[in-house]
């Protein structure tokens, strides 16, 4: 689980300065290379099922959801380490900018930040939102400069009151 009050002060602490709100946020690659890495790990899951002697039944399901979920999972870090950057980010907001730094770890649990990987200042920082039911996509955008990200405030959602703190002071919810 994540220390969130830890990870605002980790936070404060690696840009000197104080976080108002801080939370974990997904790399967004858009629509269509997520549904690729799943039909990819789809794909795999038939060959790995087929590997171990596993046909039919929940045996298959269950292997091919797995290797679904691997699929995009390795989406997700290959645009991330294409991007030099880690596909979980930690999102801070301070009174002068928001600041995307690395996260080593999912969004249950991990290590960071250590690094920062860029930052837009508030005054002169464009950020938009949309919403596609619990998942809120955040662009921000600085000259030339564009951030995607993403988070999930579903029923089960972790640290979704510190995404939410954070979309407050983005000023998109």
């Amino acid at each position: 689980m994540v220390d969130y009050p830890a990870l605002r002060k980790d936070s404060a602490d690696l840009l000197g300065t104080e976080v108002t709100a801080a939370g974990l946020f997904v790399i967004d690659i858009g629509w269509v290379k997520p549904a690729a890495g799943g039909l990819a790990g789809a794909l795999a899951g038939d060959v790995a099922a087929t590997a171990i002697g596993l046909d039919g039944g929940l045996a298959e399901g269950l292997t091919e959801g797995a290797a679904h979920v691997a699929g995009k999972h390795a989406v997700y870090q290959g645009a991330a380490d294409a991007a030099g950057i880690t596909p979980v980010m930690v999102l801070a907001v301070t009174s002068d900018e928001f600041v995307l730094m690395d996260w080593l770890g999912n969004v249950r649990s991990g290590t960071g930040p250590t690094t920062v990987f860029a930052r837009f200042p508030r005054a002169t920082s464009s950020v938009t939102s949309t919403q596609s039911g619990p998942t809120r996509r955040i662009v921000l955008t600085e000259g030339d400069v564009e951030a995607r990200i993403q988070c999930t405030l579903g029923l089960f959602a972790p640290g979704k009151a510190e995404m939410r703190q954070v979309l407050v002071a983005l000023g998109t919810e």
